[in-house]
């Protein structure tokens, strides 16, 4: 997959590795392929709109179903807000998490309200073999129970590598993945929706279709079937407008010599500064640069003499305004919002001090931060000096707002009822699933799951829609002892690292 991925903008054939395998799936993709052919014309049994966790395994899933697919990406690379950026630092060997990154090993009840649950991943990621590790060695922090993606040394390989891997499952039962094409319009093949439908794509090219899926956040859904000609341009899909988004900011930062770890012993644990004096949390100060980030968040490998360690340190991740005790950290996206070069194509913005004087900038004071935060600790060991000394030699900045195209959110979540109550957990996801009445169109996305922020509301919801196309579950029967039900939560499943005083409460009793 990676290598077709050089094909930008053309589909993609893969069959299989050995020969007699691929002539074999290459005369059932060609034998289905002429029998679709003939019945109205249709291209796709299955065109799926965005090459993110969802529409990866709805790929995967229908094709191993015998369905023809067609996966249709805008951006140059999958995941979307998935988004693992790989071959960083001075050697080249690091992975920066620029997106979405974890899933749980376990339910995880947070306090009296929050419930961390995502057993689709789990189950996909063990159907896969994907080796995965402990995000958080501590016990007793909500976290440990998260889990990342690695390679056999234990080291981060990015949670890419799940997109990654399902497209290239889809690919080896004859789904065509088509990367720098555009969706912009769904319309009518003949005169009803069973009938068939076509995709327009940016190019002008146009591809027929039995059914589509949609996985693709809130904003850009809405304004592609704005732009549908015919019976679509006149439906007004509620479900799809009841979700409200929210930008999130990701800063990791490099050091040739990982201070932290190195002279701090300081491996795990979540890390914060604050204002006490914030009239508005929303608004920040000049300074210091604001701070929320886990030690053991980010890509360090301890391969020096004496065992030194290097790599990334996550400074923040979080969106604004956040409240804790004793103050707040304030306006963090807001304060960090100048420094970035352009989200309009991606999120991220790779910073190195040769590259700008406000990278160089920024760097200087997210570090200045760090060592007044450490200050105590650094005196105490007469380090204070030596660190100040030091500078981050480049560092991810992802922002994920209003201004990336093809995104326009880090999150969503659904609206409250007038009540002041949130909807019951699978209202949104269901009511979204199918939007329109009558026409072949699902959709797949985060932004109508039922677990906000992590992939897997998109994956329950492919997963829920592939069902209802009539593709039968796996024969292997992997999926058969995946517990989907939610239970009773009072609101909307995130990751409580968006929450107040999340990182206060760390050591709170879990229930696992």
């Amino acid at each position: 997959f990676l290598h077709t991925r050089r094909l930008l903008g053309r589909f993609i054939y893969p069959c299989s590795i050995t020969m007699a395998t691929r002539m074999l799936r290459c005369a059932a993709v060609a034998i289905a392929s002429t029998a679709v052919a003939s019945a109205a014309n249709i291209e796709c049994d299955l065109a799926i709109v965005g090459a993110g966790a969802g529409g990866a395994y709805a790929a995967w899933r229908a094709a191993e179903g015998g369905e023809k697919v067609c996966v249709f990406e805008r951006s140059d690379r999958p995941g979307g807000r998935i988004h693992s950026i790989r071959n960083l630092g001075p050697k080249q060997d690091l992975v920066v998490e620029a997106g979405g990154y974890r899933f749980a090993i376990k339910t995880i009840n947070f306090g009296a309200d929050m419930v961390i649950k995502t057993p689709l991943t789990k189950a996909i990621v063990q159907e896969l073999k994907l080796k995965n590790g402990i995000y958080n060695p501590i016990p007793t922090q909500w976290d440990h129970w998260m889990h990342k993606l690695v390679d056999e040394d234990n080291q981060d390989v990015g949670f890419l590598t799940l997109v990654e891997t399902m497209l290239h499952k889809a690919e080896e039962y004859g789904a065509k993945v088509r990367f720098e094409s555009e969706v912009v319009a769904i319309n009518l093949l003949e005169e009803t929706p069973d009938q068939g439908l076509t995709v327009r794509l940016k190019s002008g090219d146009e591809v027929t279709a039995a059914k589509v899926l949609f996985n693709i956040p809130q904003r850009p859904l809405i304004q592609l079937l704005r732009n549908s000609d015919g019976p679509l341009r006149h439906v007004y899909p509620e479900p799809l407008y009841n979700p409200i988004s929210y930008g999130l900011l990701k800063l990791y930062v490099h050091y040739e010599d990982a201070w932290w770890q190195n002279y701090l012993g300081y491996s795990a644990g979540p890390f914060f500064n604050k204002d006490a004096g914030a009239p508005d949390p929303s608004l920040p100060a000049v300074g210091p640069a604001p701070l929320k980030g886990a030690y053991h968040d980010g890509d360090v490998r301890c391969d020096g003499p004496d065992g030194k360690c290097r790599g990334f340190l996550q400074a923040y991740y979080g969106s604004d305004g956040i409240e804790v005790a004793g103050g707040s950290i304030g306006g963090a996206m807001r304060y960090y919002a100048p420094f970035i070069d352009a989200v309009r194509g991606d999120s991220a913005t790779h910073i190195k001090p040769e590259y700008a004087a406000h990278h160089r900038v920024l760097l200087e004071e997210v570090h200045k931060s760090l060592v007044e935060l450490h200050r105590a600790e650094l005196d105490a060991k007469n380090l204070t000096a030596k660190i100040s000394a030091m500078r981050p030699t480049e560092a991810v900045m992802s922002f994920w707002s209003e201004g990336v195209e093809g995104m326009f959110a880090g999150c969503h979540m659904p609206k409250r009822l007038v009540n002041g109550s949130f909807p019951p957990l699978d209202k949104l996801a269901e009511d979204s699933l199918e939007p329109i009445k009558g026409w072949p169109l699902y959709v797949a996305n985060e932004a109508f799951g039922h677990m906000r922020c992590f992939a897997e509301g998109s994956l329950a919801m492919a997963n829920e829609a592939v069902k209802r196309m009539g593709i039968p579950d796996p024969l292997s029967g992997w999926l058969n002892d995946v517990e989907l039900e939610h239970g009773e939560v009072k609101m909307p499943m995130t990751d409580p690292f968006f929450l107040e005083d999340t990182i206060l409460r760390a050591d709170e009793e879990l229930v696992v």
